[in-house]
């Protein structure tokens, strides 16, 4: 069981994450974005970690503001809300800097792990699926007393 606590009253939810580049280690403020399928890092993050977005495969992306193209990179290591994956593919963009985030944790992160939202206390909670009956009432026990 991991969990953390975020801000609720601000336009979105930041995760700390640590990102293993090429040449670098980040700690990052991502925007944990349940309505994006893959996980992005901002360009001018790609470049410090020691990525090449320019010479990277591209792919054509379909946000929220029309069809975009973008670099894919595969991390060495992404550590977020308790995961850590090794040579994790994440896609490579330029963002607003309105945003404020140096990317985004999406779908192809957090399906991980069960993610519970506590919105008034702002507590966010992450548990490993359940492998059985009693392993399910174990985590219902923890989750209901963190939430």
């Amino acid at each position: 069981m991991f969990w953390t606590r975020f801000e609720p009253t601000e336009s979105f939810i930041r995760i700390p994450a640590r990102i293993l580049g090429i040449s670098d280690i980040e700690w990052l403020g991502m925007a944990l974005d349940t309505g994006s399928n893959r996980t992005i890092i901002n360009e001018e993050v790609a470049w410090r970690l020691g990525y090449e977005p320019l010479t990277a495969p591209r792919v054509t992306v379909t946000t929220a503001l029309g069809t975009v193209s973008a670099s894919v990179v595969t991390v060495r290591q992404i550590f977020a809300l308790g995961i850590t994956l090794n040579d994790f593919p994440v896609l490579v963009m330029p963002f607003p800097t309105q945003l404020n985030a140096d990317g985004l944790l999406g779908l192809d992160f957090l399906r991980r792990r069960n993610l519970f939202c506590n919105f008034a206390k702002g507590i966010l909670l992450t548990l490993p699926y359940p492998q059985n009956l009693l392993q399910r009432f174990i985590l219902t026990a923890q989750l209901f007393a963190n939430l």
